[in-house]
C-alpha cells in the first residue's frame, strides 16, 4: 500500500450507535469506536496482551475494553487499565496497539496510512462535489485488488466489447485517450480525433479516488478500498445537480445509481477473470499506446512510497 496517504476505509452509515466495529482494511484488522466525546477513534483491532480482537469488547471511560481480560487501550492506543495489576502496578508502555489518525467527511470515513504528523494534509475529496449536489450511493465487495478493480476504470478501449449492450454503443473500436498526470491527480480524456465526446471526463485522485463526468453537472463516483491483497469494496455514488429537492433529489440519484451498478457488475465480470488480481508496473502484460491511463497508474504506483518500506 501507498503510504503517506488519506484512503475511505468506511461509510458513516456502517459505524454502530454503540460499540467498536471490527473491520479488515490493508490487510489488517481494525476497530473503530467514538469516545465520550463522540470523537472517531480507530488502532489495530489486536490486544497486544493475547491477540484477541479489540472490537469484540466494551467502550468504557471513552477507551476500549479488551473482552479477555479487562484491558482498556486509549486513543492513542496505549493501555491504561490491567484489572490482574490491581491499581499500584504500573502499566509497561509496551502495552499498546498501533493508533491511526481517522477522519469524517462527506459520509465516509478517511484513514491516514501512515506516521503520525504534527498536521496532515486535507483529505483528497472532490472540493466542487461538496455542494449544491444531490448523490446516493451503493457498495460492492470484490475478489480481486483495488489496483486491478482501479485499472477497469483506466480501460477505454474495453467500452465497446465489455458494455456493448449499455455505456459502450456509440464508442468506436479506434480509441486514443490523453492521460495528464500532476502528482496524485489523474485528468483523462478521449482523442477527439478518434472520439468526440466533449463532456467526458475522468479524474483520479490517487489512490483509490475515481469520478467520471457523464455530463456537465452530472457524475458517477467510485471508491476503491484495499481490504487484504486480492480483495477490494467499492463503494459507489452518482452525484447530480439537476434535481436537488429534499428526499426527491436522493431518489431520483438512487433510481440513477441503479444503472451504474449495472455497469461496473459488466467490468466485475471480467476483472475476476484476471490474473494475477494485484497489478504493477513490469508484470508482463503487454500494453498498447491506448493504455495510457493504465501506464501512467502503474508508473505513479512504482514510485510512491509504500508501507512496508
Amino acid at each position: 500500500m501507498v503510504r503517506d496517504r488519506w484512503y475511505v476505509v468506511l461509510e458513516t452509515g456502517e459505524l454502530p450507535r454503540k460499540g467498536a466495529l471490527g473491520v479488515v482494511r490493508f490487510g489488517r484488522r481494525l476497530a473503530f469506536w467514538r469516545d465520550e466525546a463522540g470523537t472517531l477513534r480507530c488502532v489495530d483491532d489486536d490486544c497486544p496482551h493475547r491477540g484477541a480482537a479489540l472490537s469484540q469488547g466494551r467502550i468504557v471511560d471513552g477507551c476500549l475494553e479488551c473482552p479477555y481480560h479487562g484491558f482498556r487501550f486509549d486513543e492513542k492506543g496505549q493501555c491504561t487499565h490491567i484489572p490482574a495489576h490491581g491499581q499500584d502496578r504500573p502499566i509497561p508502555k509496551a502495552m499498546r496497539t498501533r493508533a491511526w489518525p481517522v477522519r469524517e467527511d462527506q459520509g465516509f470515513v478517511w484513514l491516514w496510512l501512515g506516521e503520525h504528523r504534527e498536521q496532515l494534509p486535507p483529505l483528497p475529496f472532490f472540493d466542487d462535489l461538496r455542494e449544491g449536489y444531490a448523490w446516493a450511493g451503493a457498495t460492492d465487495d470484490w475478489d480481486t485488488d483495488w489496483t486491478r478493480a482501479m485499472e477497469t476504470q483506466l480501460d477505454f478501449t474495453h467500452l465497446p466489447f465489455v458494455h456493448q449492450d449499455s455505456i459502450g454503443k456509440k464508442v468506436p473500436h479506434r480509441l486514443e485517450v490523453d492521460t495528464q498526470v500532476d502528482g496524485d491527480r489523474m485528468l483523462i480524456r478521449y482523442d477527439p480525433e478518434t472520439y468526440d465526446a466533449k463532456d467526458f471526463l475522468v479524474e483520479v485522485r490517487n489512490p483509490g479516488l475515481w469520478r467520471n463526468q457523464l455530463t456537465p453537472g452530472v457524475w458517477g463516483f467510485l471508491a476503491f478500498v484495499p481490504v487484504r491483497e486480492g480483495q477490494c469494496r467499492v463503494y459507489l455514488r452518482f452525484y447530480q445537480n439537476k434535481l436537488t429537492l429534499p428526499v426527491l433529489g436522493t431518489l431520483f440519484s438512487a433510481l440513477s445509481n441503479l444503472y451504474n451498478l449495472k455497469v461496473l457488475n459488466e467490468d466485475k465480470v471480467v476483472a475476476l477473470t484476471q490474473e494475477p488480481r494485484k497489478t504493477w508496473l513490469r508484470m508482463g502484460e503487454t500494453l498498447l499506446p491506448s493504455d495510457r491511463p493504465i501506464i501512467a497508474f502503474r508508473r505513479w504506483l512504482d514510485t510512491q512510497p509504500h508501507l512496508e518500506d
